[in-house]
């Protein structure tokens, strides 16, 4: 029976990998520069359907003893597939209120789909909300997506998501720019690109460390193949920079990684292999089973 959670540890600091659901993405969505029969090919030969492509939406909880930090909320109401996060946080025996912080590594619905409750209000009602004031700022421009290399209905899908789950949590965000430390142990690393105020997470603990690397990589495709693009990196070449440079420091610091849309948990470690890279999954030997 598929696990909807994961336990495990990055040194003493508990962490629980959570599914909010899966959502099935066309290929050209995810691959937008390849010729679609290149891309086919490349998933036949993984043995992978060809026709789209299933995207786990993985959310991750970290208990450092005084905080219970969430990076990101899911993507409730985007699919009957979707907005399972609460549900399995609770079979987790984690409550709502329970959550400190909530971390949002962008403004993409399914990051930020699950920051309100059914009536409009916080989800989380005790929680530090966190974002980047660029990402802020982005979303909350009358002028975003504007120029964005998408057809109009997409623009609006996401417009219309930041502009509805946005606004109502302003009284409990903090914003900020650059790096942040978010509670001790926990990082936020400026990743632009796939958005303008895109963000990386690494979590440090005892001589253990995780590099949540969000959407700096949508699929193991585009480690193998550098050049490969997405229509979802508003910004393609800053986003391949942050990709190389965030592939390139856990490649070379061996660490362990987690990407939110990788199959479920997300985890596992990154190898350099020439310009490219490869993706080994699974949880590292030094993150222990909690």
């Amino acid at each position: 029976m598929k696990s909807d959670s994961k336990r495990f540890k990055v040194g003493d600091v508990e962490c629980v990998a959570v599914s909010d659901g899966t959502f099935s993405y066309p290929i050209g969505w995810l691959f937008s520069n390849v010729p679609a029969e290149q891309v086919e090919s490349t998933l036949r030969e993984r043995e992978l359907p060809t026709t789209h492509v299933d995207s786990p939406y993985t959310c991750l909880l970290v208990k450092t003893g005084k905080h219970k930090v969430l990076i990101d909320t899911g993507a409730d109401g985007l699919a009957p597939t979707t907005g399972n996060l609460l549900r399995n946080l609770a079979v987790e025996g984690i409550s709502t209120e329970e959550i400190t912080d909530v971390v949002l590594t962008h403004g993409h619905p399914d990051h930020i789909g699950g920051v309100l409750d059914p009536s409009g209000r916080p989800a989380f009602p005790t929680a530090r909300y966190l974002m980047s004031r660029t990402e802020w700022d982005f979303w909350n421009d009358p002028t975003a997506l504007h120029d964005a290399a998408m057809d109009d209905h997409m623009k609006q899908m996401l417009v219309g998501c930041a502009r509805k789950n946005l606004p109502p949590i302003k009284e409990c965000i903090e914003l900020f720019d650059g790096e942040k430390e978010i509670v001790p142990g926990i990082d936020a690393l400026s990743a632009p690109g796939h958005t303008p105020g895109h963000i990386a997470l690494l979590i440090s603990s005892a001589n253990a460390q995780l590099l949540h690397i969000s959407d700096s990589v949508l699929n193991p495709l585009h480690m193998e193949n550098p050049d490969w693009r997405s229509l979802f990196d508003l910004d393609s070449e800053c986003a391949a920079n942050t990709r190389r440079g965030l592939l390139d420091r856990a490649a070379a610091d061996k660490v362990s990684v987690l990407a939110y849309h990788f199959p479920f948990p997300g985890m596992g470690r990154v190898e350099s292999k020439g310009n490219a890279w490869t993706w080994e999954p699974g949880t590292d030997p030094s993150l222990r089973a909690a």
